[in-house]
């Protein structure tokens, strides 16, 4: 269980994580904010599930026809807007980063980091502790 702090609320990680289980059809969601040992700060790991992803796509229903590159950056593109649907379990008066880093085409898998602080810690600060968890993730 960890403790952030967000503003004027005490934030229980482990709650927001069964809210977004309960509400998103994610293959699977980490919750790494204890890992982290940061105070200040939310972070998940979300797994998607590639197929389901393409089927949100639907490129065969538009005809469009798109090379292995292409169809992997819609792909990738696509699971950083689904996994913005966290912002909907966390105050609102958080800002979130949110950045889809591994697309595995063994596994059919897209992993995607969300990283949630105060709006007061600005976006550009956000965005260094992204990257500084990014590097240490799988």
């Amino acid at each position: 269980m960890a403790y952030i702090v967000m503003g004027d609320h005490f934030i229980d990680s482990e709650e927001v994580l069964k809210k977004i289980k309960e509400n998103t059809q994610f293959k699977m969601v980490k919750d790494l904010t204890k890992g982290s040992k940061r105070e200040d700060t939310l972070i998940f790991q979300i797994i998607q599930d590639v197929k389901q992803l393409k089927l949100e796509l639907d490129l065969e229903g538009q005809a469009i026809d798109v090379n292995e590159e292409e169809l992997i950056e819609e792909l990738m593109s696509l699971a950083d807007e689904t996994a913005y649907m966290v912002e909907d379990f966390i105050p609102e008066d958080a800002i979130c980063y949110v950045y889809s880093y591994h697309y595995d085409e063994g596994s059919e898998e897209i992993k995607t980091i969300v990283v949630a602080a105060d709006e007061v810690i600005g976006g550009l600060r956000l965005r260094d502790v992204a990257e500084r968890i990014l590097r240490s993730v799988d």
